[in-house]
């Protein structure tokens, strides 16, 4: 019985929406350096954390207390996971392409595309707490406050001026700046949730045309500023947060050893199932103090 076969043409239809670039849809990638220097092999990616003990000083002529320095390497690993999806092409459908003249329909490899990406940009925000990954919004170590009340006498940003609001921004970034190294960092980013985000669209003032958005862009505060969805009711007892963190490469980054891979189509009557597939890490965070999380917005 004939097969139907996929023709060159039409495998390299799909591989070209399979390898769309996906940070035009999803954020991870755009807030993330991605680490992808990683043989898709490896099961586990480790990384060493180094803590610095011991300060120097001045020492008289005949002393012999030398102070003394030194440098503790700590070992961390990072679980490697295959994402992977599929999608299916009846006889017919590749006979009516055949047909015509054309390729086959490439928005099944699209969709395929979005699922793959939807796992991974969850992985980088929250994790997956079946496998014990852990995302931006919960790696132990980050900094975490409720931001205060306005003078509504409520936390949520709806409910606050726009002065409230930038204040409680300007609180968060605080604690990444104040750290060492940290205060001129070229890769400082503000994350909000969607619907807060829009509230950074309000007007600033009566007095003011600009949006409030505008104006902490105004500040220069930030390399890039970002809505992300899902930080919606990450925060504590499940109320929306948002991040200012130093997304530097040094700080953190995504691993992602092989990006989405088209494999050998499978047949079996009626249909072919093109099945495709990512290894990814989630994000590893090498200083958790970097990213601070306001929750109560």
């Amino acid at each position: 019985m004939d097969k139907v076969m996929f023709r060159a043409l039409d495998l390299e239809a799909i591989d070209n929406t399979l390898y769309e670039p996906k940070y035009e849809e999803l954020t991870a990638r755009q807030c993330f350096d991605i680490k992808s220097d990683i043989h898709p092999g490896a099961e586990t990616y480790a990384y060493n954390v180094l803590t610095r003990s011991g300060v120097a000083k001045i020492m008289g002529n005949a002393a012999d207390d030398l102070p003394l320095v030194d440098a503790d390497i700590r070992r961390e690993f990072a679980r490697i996971y295959t994402i992977a999806t599929g999608f299916t092409y009846t006889v017919q459908e590749l006979r009516a392409a055949q047909m015509t003249g054309t390729t086959v329909d490439a928005t099944k490899a699209a969709v395929a595309r979005r699922a793959v990406a939807e796992k991974e940009n969850k992985l980088a925000w929250i994790g997956d707490p079946d496998y014990n990954i852990l995302g931006a919004v919960n790696t132990p170590g980050i900094q975490i406050e409720n931001v205060a009340q306005g003078a509504s006498g409520k936390t949520e940003w709806v409910n606050k001026t726009s002065a409230e609001i930038i204040e409680d921004i300007r609180k968060l970034r605080k604690k990444v700046t104040v750290l060492p190294g940290h205060s001129n960092s070229s890769n400082l980013v503000l994350c909000v949730p969607a619907e807060q985000y829009e509230e950074l669209n309000r007007r600033f003032s009566d007095f003011d045309a600009r949006s409030i958005l505008q104006v902490i862009q105004g500040y220069q505060w930030f390399s890039q500023i970002h809505r992300v969805p899902d930080l919606k009711g990450v925060g504590t007892a499940g109320t929306d947060s948002f991040l200012v963190m130093d997304a530097s490469p040094e700080v953190v980054q995504l691993v992602v050893p092989m990006d989405l891979t088209r494999l050998d189509e499978e047949w079996k009557y009626p249909k072919w199932t093109v099945p495709v597939e990512e290894r990814c890490g989630g994000i590893i965070v090498r200083y958790p103090m970097a990213i601070a999380r306001g929750d109560g917005i």
